[in-house]
């Protein structure tokens, strides 16, 4: 893809994402004799700054292959599908980048919505999400071809447990927005707090909330019961909504997510009611030259434009793609790729990675984090 299609690529995304009249038109028109690299992801609605995130970074590691003369042979071509997390969405947007004859896909961004464009992909096309954490995705043997550049969600609830520890909380509440991301999330929780067998744990309330409700019937049960702590399983947006709720009744009660909170659209809608709230996320990456390069790059054509919480793990995920392909010396023998994917590792922006038998990465994890003064800080724990 020649560097003057960035800003064309990503008018077509942010007029889709903007509401500028082209509706779902974040697509850009396949060229045959390139190698095109799919790429499915929320670019519409609420969790659009996953998707953009996520362009972000497949966009530096197609430009940057390009740069020094694309893989085997061919200039790569990003083909492009919204599927707004949403998963009847996601199974259009994998049967548009099928009919484009589209096989090798970075996507999707949430966790449901890759499970549906998945089951849609089968064994015709191998898939490299650099955001999708639900454990099931790899556990279930489903999907062979496919493969996650973000460590699965039930390392991030050990962070949470670490932290209940650390803080000595005992009596939990567990919520979740009702999307499986968080469900899973929520349910892993769940699972790990009752079966912990040096604790003395209770999960005071387990229950999902429709998204966009008011909150103030469940905030009241929370507190009249002696829970201690929140574990949320869910997005941003909810998660602000139930913050600045929880905030008016009580502003030191502990908040605890996974990383769907930490963006920066939650410190946004949350304002004060942010502060102190606690998260798993993404460890800074920025910090090696690669990623310095990387930053500067995007930097370059984007300007003060941030690249969110998933640029260097779509990134990741690209170069590790186009690396088993250079190994592989093939673009359509999955089971040849793969076996790259699984035996090599790889330098990335991330790091060295690479992925294990079941598609897992190896090489990267979480920290906790805790909104200090409109930041996102890191904790130890």
């Amino acid at each position: 893809m020649p560097k003057s299609w960035a800003p064309k690529i990503w008018l077509a995304i942010a007029w889709a994402i903007f509401g500028l009249g082209l509706g779902p038109l974040a697509e850009i028109q396949a060229d045959d004799k390139k190698l095109k690299i799919g790429f499915g992801a929320a670019l519409l609605g609420n969790l659009a700054s996953y998707g953009q995130s996520n362009f972000f970074g497949l966009e530096y590691a197609v430009l940057k292959a390009n740069k020094n003369g694309g893989i085997l042979g061919q200039t790569l071509e990003i083909v492009i599908a919204d599927d707004s997390c949403n998963p009847a969405q996601a199974k259009i947007a994998a049967k548009k980048l099928l009919n484009k004859d589209v096989k090798l896909i970075i996507g999707h961004t949430c966790s449901g919505a890759t499970r549906a464009a998945l089951d849609v992909y089968g064994d015709k096309a191998l898939v490299i999400s650099g955001s999708a954490t639900e454990n099931a995705l790899t556990d279930s043997g489903k999907y062979p071809y496919f493969f996650r550049a973000t460590p699965r969600g039930d390392i991030q609830v050990k962070l949470q447990l670490a932290l209940l520890r650390k803080n000595g909380y005992r009596q939990v509440a567990i919520l979740h927005d009702k999307s499986d991301y968080g469900e899973a999330m929520a349910e892993n929780a769940r699972q790990l707090l009752t079966a912990s067998p040096d604790s003395q744990f209770q999960v005071t309330i387990f229950a999902g909330l429709n998204p966009g409700q008011d909150y103030e019937a469940i905030i009241a049960k929370l507190l009249e019961t002696k829970t201690e702590a929140l574990i949320w399983g869910g997005y941003y947006n909810d998660a602000a909504k139930l913050a600045t709720q929880i905030h008016q009744k009580d502003p030191n009660f502990p908040i605890i997510g996974s990383d769907g909170l930490k963006d920066n659209r939650f410190l946004n809608l949350a304002q004060k009611a942010a502060e102190g709230v606690y998260c798993v996320g993404q460890p800074s990456l920025s910090h090696s030259q690669a990623a310095q390069e990387a930053l500067k790059d995007h930097r370059s054509r984007y300007y003060s434009q941030e690249v969110g919480s998933y640029f260097f793990y779509a990134a990741g995920a690209a170069e590790a793609l186009f690396a088993a392909l250079t190994k592989a010396g093939t673009t359509d023998n999955f089971a040849a790729i793969k076996k790259s994917l699984n035996e090599d590792t790889v330098e990335t922006v991330m790091g060295p990675i690479r992925f294990d038998a079941k598609g897992d990465i190896i090489g990267a994890g979480y920290k906790m984090f805790q909104v200090r003064q409109g930041r996102f800080v890191e904790v130890p724990l």
